[in-house]
């Protein structure tokens, strides 16, 4: 999430003025011109593939010289015309035709950047030599797909045994998998268009990034809130064994037997066991590390709060959230796992939150 100032939170929450703008970049990603809009709307989703998607309306005139395969558009949010925000870097693709107030606009569908990872596969094996550090063997795969921005903080662990993938195996799923290894986020694109993983954090430790209440700031759209809850199938206890040939098995278990949790062994009276097996990971810790993201993700599906709000530009990959809505009782910390917005002034943005649980 980018971090704002006070004055820029006052003038989202208060009197503001909202416009888009949308420069053309070309293959290196440097501004080559501006596209005029009907408007669009786009939105990012941690838990798919591709996380960022939007959805453009250009005139057709403006689009006579652009390369399709090769330049990208980037929206930009402009609050007050004083501030700017841009939110993100796109791929164009699928445009279709259609008649708007006697001009002919495209609609065009488009992805960022990390489709470039996902379409590319390995032609050979691809073998990566044991004793590789993993973040240079990460860098290294997507930097062969022609991608030069990329921001992976570093970890000293080296993958244990030479590790290879078919041909065919995109690169994306590569570079994903290997990022689980070191327990890290999937890898994601923001909003300046950088390739970018970090240590996973279990959401009990994040710092809350913003705020949402509904109080006399409150930019909640009124009878847009929904509180999903789901105990039914929630496991209450994880295995996960990390196997490789070369070496031992690695077992890590974790139990959920906090009498203050509904979906525990102890409150269930019942074990609902989630068995996993991964091919290999990088240490005991790590795995120690991974089976409890998964047991805190399994768990997080109990508490899904949505919400509309007001245009807020500043969201980007799982942030932490504090929501307060006096009038349905929740105040809770929440993680982030796709927001949408309509690219419009007075548009809405649409926010879906998994709830923190303390298992």
């Amino acid at each position: 999430m980018i971090k704002l100032e006070k004055d820029i939170i006052n003038m989202l929450h208060n009197d503001r003025s909202v416009s888009f703008r949308y420069d053309l970049l070309n293959y290196n990603e440097t501004k080559i011109g501006e596209l005029t809009s009907l408007g669009g709307s786009l939105g990012l989703s941690s838990l798919a593939q591709i996380k960022r998607k939007g959805k453009f309306q250009f005139k057709e005139n403006e689009l006579r010289d652009i390369d399709w395969l090769n330049d990208k558009v980037q929206p930009v949010f402009i609050l007050n015309n004083l501030h700017e925000f841009k939110l993100g870097v796109f791929m164009i693709s699928s445009p279709t035709r259609t008649l708007r107030k006697k001009q002919i606009y495209r609609e065009v569908e488009c992805f960022d950047t990390s489709l470039v990872l996902l379409e590319d596969k390995f032609d050979t094996r691809y073998r990566i030599l044991k004793n590789t550090n993993y973040i240079t063997a990460i860098t290294q795969i997507i930097s062969s797909a022609g991608i030069w921005k990329i921001n992976i903080p570093f970890i000293d662990a080296k993958i244990k045994t030479d590790r290879e993938f078919e041909i065919g195996t995109s690169k994306l799923e590569a570079v994903n998998y290997l990022l689980q290894e070191i327990n890290y986020t999937s890898i994601w694109v923001d909003e300046l268009g950088n390739f970018t993983a970090n240590p996973y954090i279990l959401p009990n430790d994040r710092i809350v990034e913003y705020s949402y209440k509904n109080d006399d700031m409150s930019i909640i759209i009124p009878d847009s809130s929904i509180e999903e809850i789901d105990l039914f199938s929630i496991p209450n206890k994880w295995v996960i064994v990390a196997t490789n040939p070369e070496t031992p098995p690695l077992v890590s278990r974790y139990t959920n037997d906090n009498g203050g949790s509904p979906t525990s062994t102890v409150s269930r009276r019942r074990t609902i066991v989630d068995f996993r097996e991964v091919d290999d990971i990088a240490s005991q810790s790590i795995l120690d590390d991974y089976v409890r993201r998964i047991a805190y993700e399994a768990s997080n599906v109990y508490g899904k709060f949505i919400f509309d709000t007001a245009l807020m530009p500043h969201h980007s990959y799982m942030d932490a959230l504090f929501c307060e809505h006096t009038d349905m009782s929740v105040k809770n910390k929440y993680i982030e796992t796709s927001w949408e917005m309509d690219l419009k002034s007075g548009g809405r943005m649409k926010h879906s939150a998994r709830r923190v649980i303390q298992i």
